[in-house]
């Protein structure tokens, strides 16, 4: 593995954040799998399995930043609160479900590009650019079953 040159404990932390922060990528692979278990709606499911299967590669695209950075890539935010399951959204209806995973795919894109702009090293940026397009693509693919979900009812 290689290491990042000028990687510092600031920058760690952002990516730590970024990881299994609150809203960070394990939080949306877990609230993105649970609701995959329980949906009904072949749709929806298939969606979601989508983006839990997205959410995997952007954790292992995170964590590999944080090993490069010397970091261990552990479950817990910069200020070392543990991941918990009480960040993950439990709704059961589809247009909820819909909607909260709107809301934390946009939260997850404030953080990335607010991460992005704070770190100068081009090797990390490069990096979080690509989870950040990553992210607007579930986003987008998200918006759009939602559109035909409540246009076709």
């Amino acid at each position: 593995m290689q290491k990042i040159s000028e990687a510092n404990s600031y920058y760690m932390g952002l990516v730590q954040n970024l990881y299994a922060g609150k809203n960070g990528c394990l939080t949306a692979f877990l609230q993105f799998f649970y609701q995959f278990q329980i949906s009904h709606e072949m749709t929806l499911a298939d969606c979601l399995k989508i983006l839990y299967q997205t959410e995997i590669e952007n954790c292992l695209m995170l964590g590999k930043i944080l090993q490069e950075m010397g970091a261990d890539p552990q479950y817990y935010s910069s200020s070392r609160r543990h991941l918990g399951t009480q960040s993950v959204c439990y709704v059961k209806d589809a247009n909820k479900i819909f909607l909260a995973d709107i809301e934390l795919l946009e939260i997850n894109i404030i953080d990335l590009k607010s991460a992005i702009s704070k770190i100068d090293n081009p090797e990390i940026k490069v990096h979080l650019k690509k989870v950040l397009d990553s992210k607007k693509a579930s986003l987008k693919l998200l918006k759009q079953n939602y559109f035909r979900a409540n246009v076709l009812d």
